[in-house]
């Protein structure tokens, strides 16, 4: 049977969201538009910055399909605004920040995937980012995922792990990984190392896993983020 254009080069869309990050904005936006893969509809979603981060959105323009720049509800809702006018066959979300490490990261992808990933750790050390157990978080990083575009919203209702939920939504376990391509993710941010985000995390696991799986996340987490702080404090005193 013969394949459709679809399946030979699906359309992707790339979302970028940012507020007020003129100074990391511009190399991600050219990770994204340096890519080898013509079938690319870049959209960028800015909350209203007033940094100079629209100045260089503006820059590139020529290389976006889609921006605009309003006030939003916070990082999902931005990232909903995005999937509202994504026409791509895949959606993946590569943030102000993050970057692709390669130009050729969607040279092979044809349906959702995981994409090799590397982050700076808490001790300033580049590591790759590990495959985790989806019973009880994302389980990659969210830079890192290709998805097909099915229309699903990020639920606001949850601050921080909304992207759990939203990848527990599509019904995925564990994706393949890509066979080409590298992202690099910034990992300030704070969603995933507070006691917040871990009662989100807890209600979402007992939800879709149940009562003990959402009792132990809690100890996963703790112990994690107490051996996070002591090697912090060790590092300090080096």
């Amino acid at each position: 049977m013969k394949k459709t254009q679809e399946e030979i080069h699906p359309l992707i869309s790339v979302i970028t969201v940012v507020f007020n990050d003129a100074i990391n904005i511009e190399e991600t936006i050219l990770s994204v538009i340096n890519q080898n893969y013509e079938y690319i509809e870049y959209i960028v979603i800015d909350g209203k910055s007033d940094d100079g981060t629209t100045a260089i959105i503006k820059k590139h323009e020529h290389s976006i399909k889609y921006w605009i720049s309003e006030e939003d509800k916070g990082i999902y809702d931005a990232m909903n605004k995005g999937i509202n006018v994504a026409k791509g066959d895949l959606i993946t979300f590569m943030n102000s920040g993050d970057k692709y490490l390669t130009t050729d990261v969607f040279d092979e992808i044809r349906a959702a995937c995981f994409i090799p990933t590397i982050y700076k750790s808490h001790l300033g050390k580049r590591k790759h980012v590990k495959v985790r157990n989806i019973n009880f978080s994302i389980p990659y990083c969210h830079q890192g995922i290709v998805f097909e575009n099915m229309g699903l919203k990020y639920d606001l209702q949850y601050r921080f792990a909304a992207d759990y939920d939203y990848y527990l939504r599509h019904n995925y376990d564990i994706l393949p990984f890509s066979t080409s391509g590298k992202v690099y993710y910034d990992n300030r941010g704070v969603s995933s190392n507070s006691w917040d985000a871990r009662k989100e995390l807890a209600l979402i696991i007992r939800r879709n896993f149940g009562i003990f799986y959402g009792a132990k996340s809690y100890i996963v987490f703790g112990v994690k983020f107490l051996s996070i702080k002591f090697l912090y404090l060790v590092n300090r005193s080096m």
